[in-house]
């Protein structure tokens, strides 16, 4: 059963240790992040619904699931910064995907300043989806008698301004708008909405991940709360923070 989520996005530029002089422009939403996690765990951890909860991190990608627990590198982008691992003497997979790095490393902010999470992340999954597989993974999840916790990498449209990855799209800025919109409700309805082949289209990965909480969040009996607590889009790609909580 969905008890809680949390939203977050996939750049490597939120690792401020890769980012060097300049880390501090996105210090605000690194701040964020950080914030929407612990909330999370947090939730979790004071869940009266099971003994045993489970945290479940998901990112767009070839459907799978990876072994996030060993130590991590950075080196492949340009810094070799260092993760320790979650578990102590574990090795994990030698290769991850970006957003689950990512989120690897928000695992190890976290840790770092809440030491009571660390079993949570230590059991933690760690999986990519998108399409089918993503509503298979949802209603799942949703369908599970324990409490799940869902931490949600994704990226909105990559085309706002001329200096965005993508050629600038005039479309963009809509598009964006409705999805932090929708995530404000706490409605998966409203999510489901999301024209997902025109987030495609504007290099958008929010759409491979978001059927995993609309699938796990319309299995629920109660209603939730959502609250985008930043969003934005400083290097052209929309970049939101958000949080889901289940009504007690």
């Amino acid at each position: 059963m969905l008890l809680t989520a949390a939203v977050v996005p996939g750049p490597p530029a939120l690792v401020a240790e890769l980012m060097g002089s300049a880390a501090h422009e996105l210090d605000d939403l690194r701040d964020a992040a950080e914030a929407v996690v612990n909330r999370a765990l947090c939730d979790l951890l004071a869940s009266r619904d099971a003994p045993s909860p489970q945290l479940v991190v998901v990112g767009p990608g070839t459907a799978g699931e990876s072994n996030a627990a060993g130590p991590l590198s950075f080196a492949g982008f340009g810094r070799d910064v260092l993760l320790p691992a979650l578990v102590q003497g574990q090795q994990g997979d030698a290769e991850l995907p970006t957003p689950i790095m990512v989120a690897r490393y928000l695992a190890a902010r976290d840790i770092a300043a809440h030491a009571e999470h660390a079993q949570l992340w230590a059991s933690a999954r760690w999986v990519t989806t998108g399409g089918a597989d993503a509503v298979a993974l949802g209603k799942q999840l949703g369908a599970e008698g324990t409490a799940v916790g869902l931490i949600l990498v994704a990226d909105g449209a990559a085309c706002h301004g001329p200096k965005a990855p993508r050629a600038q799209d005039p479309r963009a800025k809509a598009y964006d708008a409705a999805v932090w919109a929708a995530l404000a409700t706490g409605e998966p309805s409203r999510l489901a909405q999301i024209d997902a082949d025109l987030g495609d289209e504007l290099g958008a990965t929010g759409p491979q991940v978001w059927p995993v909480l609309v699938a796990a969040a319309g299995a629920a009996a109660t209603e939730a709360v959502g609250e985008v607590v930043w969003a934005g889009a400083p290097y052209g790609v929309g970049w939101a923070v958000a949080s889901w909580r289940r009504c007690q």
